[in-house]
């Protein structure tokens, strides 16, 4: 990386533009700077002072910001106006306005020319900024990244306090950090034994070992000293500085000020801290050892899923018209609603089921707006319909991802989901554990690993503006992840919701759910199959097993489901049998399921009308 010192860049400039540099970083207007060599070392310093560097780079407009910080990249603090145009012309209104630009940053001593044969260019100028400006810029930004990581987790945390890298780049130092390295991998290593943690959290004074249980269990890690303070009832209560030095020589945690704004969310100015390594172990030790009470075990199966094949297949058999505004007609929307098969515990009524079917067709092009602002099935929604049930999951959970409709800044909450749902993929299938737990630890992983360069980078424009205020705490992101836990996975039968007293007190990973993340047939998860009873009134009772989310799903497409509970009913007539061999099924496929479930052989005149419906549909 090119980088030309202040004094390098000063040295063929005039005695006035010396002043005027000492006059902008030294100087308050209308003083009068020393003159001298002194000075320039001075104005050196005072580039390399963060607090003024910040300062005067945040008084300036917008558009000379974007500019100087092309300069910061990793790619050179020294630019040739050519290639600054070409890269970076579409921010101006000519090559005229990029030469104002730097002329400004030059008034402002940000930038001087090059004249060095080194990078000047025979046809055009160069600029640069000074190494200690753009040392010092840097610095302070590659500690702002680490901030976070250094504050949330032991890693972090042992890193930043005992075996920091040195700048001498010598082969001496290289040997010095590797072993400082391996030294701290070993010490790592010993510190997350859960029975070192254990001992550690053990010896814990017991007011502290209360403060520090309330943040584990009820905040999940991370909680405010104001919040402790009011909800832990303590005699003699410690004050900040000693919880904190209590915490770090424990190697247990921190206290600090989790300047999160920055990155859209509310900052905590007295932050307490569990390191992620240990709330980890301790949450799900806890877990584990307090079952949570579960009164009522509610599970969704496939039920969304095949509620999205009965509006494709009802737009097949009627006219379904919108609004101007894209909307459905009312009476539509009622009348499709109806129809949809509804989700246990409701948590998702009909109606909001019906709009999160409708957007997620839309963007999926599963529909198509036509004519006479009519909807119809596209060629990739007859496909759906086709499709097995683990393909039409996966596709609704890759759009429930990306879903902007819940509570909850969606660019966090979108990377959120994506870390919970590979911690829901290692947990064990068919196991409850406590509601806040999953929650709890997506929100703490995702903090430890979260890029906050780019965070900023995001929430720059807001806070440009000077009104925008991050409105979710830490907390609220653990919630409002649990509302899309609720609202969005329970429906897609991913996972089952635990009642207790009419509150969710747990959550598992269901069958399905392991089958879907894990790519584990379901009868690897359990073992039992679905087995069923044909009566001759057409109906069907079926017995669940554990790939009873595929059998729910195959018969949702020729029959149609009255009941579920622990047994499902269903009932076969014409039309059900018709729309099934629309559907792509065939009478032959349909009986074949049938009699290799039954438990009993299957009436005559159940057999008899199939072929007959089968053979003359539409009679």
């Amino acid at each position: 990386m090119s980088r030309v010192s202040l004094r390098v860049l000063l040295r063929d400039s005039t005695e006035e533009q010396k002043f005027e540099c000492v006059q902008r970083w030294l100087a308050k207007p209308g003083a009068e700077a020393p003159s001298g060599k002194p000075v320039l070392s001075h104005v050196s310093t005072a580039m390399e002072d963060e607090s003024i560097v910040l300062q005067r780079i945040g008084m300036l407009p917008r558009k000379l910001q974007d500019l100087l910080e092309v300069f910061f990249k990793d790619d050179g603090a020294v630019r040739i106006v050519q290639d600054l145009f070409t890269e970076f012309g579409s921010n101006f209104k000519s090559r005229f306005d990029l030469d104002a630009s730097l002329a400004a940053l030059h008034r402002d001593s940000f930038l001087w020319p090059v004249k060095d044969k080194r990078w000047a260019h025979y046809d055009s100028p160069a600029w640069a900024a000074p190494s200690e400006l753009v040392g010092c810029v840097r610095e302070y930004r590659e500690r702002r990244q680490r901030q976070l990581p250094e504050t949330l987790t032991l890693q972090g945390f042992l890193e930043a306090r005992f075996f920091k890298k040195d700048k001498d780049n010598t082969s001496s130092n290289k040997e010095k950090e590797q072993k400082a390295a391996d030294h701290a991998r070993k010490i790592y290593k010993l510190y997350i034994l859960e029975t070192a943690m254990a001992q550690r959290l053990n010896k814990l004074p017991e007011h502290i070992r209360t403060l520090v249980d309330t943040t584990l269990y009820t905040h999940g890690g991370i909680a405010s000293w104001e919040e402790l303070t009011h909800e832990v009832d303590l005699k003699s209560p410690p004050d900040f500085d000693f919880l904190g030095k209590s915490l770090e020589e424990s190697m247990l945690g921190t206290t600090a000020n989790l300047d999160l704004a920055r990155v859209g969310i509310q900052p905590y100015e007295h932050g307490v801290v569990v390191f992620h390594e240990v709330a980890l172990w301790a949450i799900r030790t806890r877990g584990q050892e307090h079952a949570p009470a579960v009164e009522q075990e509610l599970s969704a199966t496939s039920d969304l899923a095949s509620n999205v094949c009965r509006f494709l297949r009802e737009l097949q058999q009627s006219k379904v018209l919108f609004t101007a505004e894209g909307e459905l007609f009312k009476a539509s929307a009622k009348r499709i609603a109806g129809t949809l098969l509804p989700i246990p515990g409701g948590f998702l009524p009909s109606d909001s089921m019906l709009e999160i079917i409708y957007r997620f067709c839309l963007q999926r092009r599963l529909i198509d707006r036509r004519g006479e602002r009519s909807l119809r099935p596209t060629k990739a929604g007859a496909q759906f319909e086709r499709a097995s049930l683990s393909d039409q999951i996966k596709l609704q959970l890759s759009h429930f991802v990306e879903d902007r409709t819940l509570p909850g800044e969606p660019f966090h909450h979108t990377r959120m989901r994506r870390v919970l749902l590979r911690l829901l993929r290692r947990a064990e299938p068919m196991q409850w554990q406590d509601v806040a737990v999953l929650p709890f630890l997506a929100r703490n992983a995702y903090l430890s690993q979260l890029d906050t360069g780019a965070a900023e980078e995001f929430f720059a424009a807001r806070f440009q503006g000077g009104a925008y205020v991050p409105s979710e705490s830490l907390q609220q992101m653990s919630w409002n992840l649990l509302v899309w836990i609720k609202k969005r996975l329970f429906p897609l039968g991913i996972v089952d919701v635990g009642m207790q007293d009419g509150r969710v007190t747990a959550l598992r990973l269901s069958r399905l759910g392991a089958e879907l993340l894990d790519a584990e047939p379901a009868d690897k998860v359990g073992g039992t199959r679905c087995s069923l009873i044909v009566q001759s009134d057409f109906e069907i009772l079926v017995f669940p097993g554990d790939d009873v989310h595929d059998v729910l799903h195959q018969f949702d497409r020729f029959a149609r489901r009255t009941k579920s509970d622990h047994v499902f009913q269903f009932t076969i007539d014409r039309e059900s049998i018709e729309a099934g061999l629309d559907d792509g099924l065939s009478c032959t496929q349909i009986v074949q399921e049938l009699t290799d479930r039954a438990r009993v052989p299957i009436p005559q005149n159940v057999l008899y009308s199939l072929d007959d419906w089968a053979q003359n549909p539409g009679a």
